[in-house]
């Protein structure tokens, strides 16, 4: 998506090379020169969790705003990215209330330091009170065409997903912060459980959230199809995505999923990868 955006901006896309799963500080900073911004994911796609607050800490040094792209239900036991330092955490809230509804729709969110709110889409509600001392909320500010003049608007093409950030909303509310918590625990119990189950060996050492991948002795893709006609979808063939990674499975474990399931995908891997 960034990278289909970048060049009717004028922005040139630099992509930092991973090393055992993760991102370099060091390598970040070299990049981030002369950046405007560096985006990185928590958890990564690899599944790793990123040493997030020297990647921040890279990019506020270089000058460059600092940009984490997160996972929400992960917030329950990792550190938010305000709190080391990001200008920015966005994402999106398939994981919070929604069906995965075979890749979309979902909900995307964005939080900004306040120095960045009037550089925000959509609209910002503020809390207040009525005449009557009561608690209310109103439209603080609007950043679409319908309200202010066009060449200030920050929202001028939109798409409305209010009945998905509704459930999402719905979610962690019914959640709370330790719900949440008790989320987050729950799928890196089961990701540390698989990673001791499965008779393969895990690719990265780095720590993970809830995903973990694994080598397969045949090309991934083999082992999904494999797998599928035994009734199981056991992952994600990194090497769709990544060169010279096509015998690595990825293997997600929610907090929808229980030890059993794990027992169940361990002695299926086990079966077809022979």
């Amino acid at each position: 998506v960034v990278k289909t955006y970048a060049p009717g901006f004028g922005l040139e896309v630099v992509e930092v090379s991973h090393t055992g799963g993760t991102t370099d500080p060091d390598a970040v900073a070299a990049a981030a020169s002369d950046a405007a911004a560096v985006l990185f994911q928590q958890p990564n796609f690899l599944g790793c969790l990123e040493p997030a607050p020297e990647l921040a800490a890279a990019a506020n040094e270089a000058g460059a705003l600092a940009i984490a792209h997160v996972d929400p239900m992960s917030l329950g036991v990792l550190e938010a990215p305000g709190a080391y330092g990001c200008a920015m955490a966005i994402g999106e809230g398939q994981g919070a209330g929604n069906w995965p509804s075979y890749g979309g729709p979902h909900y995307g969110f964005l939080a900004a330091r306040k120095d960045f709110i009037r550089r925000m889409p959509g609209r910002i509600v503020g809390e207040t009170v009525d005449e009557g001392g009561k608690r209310a909320f109103v439209l603080t500010l609007q950043t679409r065409e319908q309200h202010i003049r066009r060449e200030k608007a920050t929202s001028n093409i939109t798409t409305n997903q209010t009945l998905l950030a509704f459930a999402g909303l719905a979610t962690l509310s019914w959640l709370g912060p330790q719900g949440l918590r008790e989320v987050g625990e729950t799928c890196v119990a089961l990701a540390q459980y698989a990673r001791e189950r499965i008779p393969l060996e895990p690719v990265f050492d780095a720590p993970t959230f809830k995903e973990v991948a694994f080598r397969t002795p045949i090309p991934a893709r083999d082992v999904i199809k494999r797998a599928r006609e035994r009734g199981v979808h056991p992952g994600y063939a990194l090497g769709r995505d990544y060169e010279g990674m096509d015998d690595i499975l990825l293997v997600a474990l929610t907090e929808k999923r229980s030890v059993e399931d794990v027992d169940r995908l361990a002695a299926v891997l086990e079966e077809v990868c022979r």
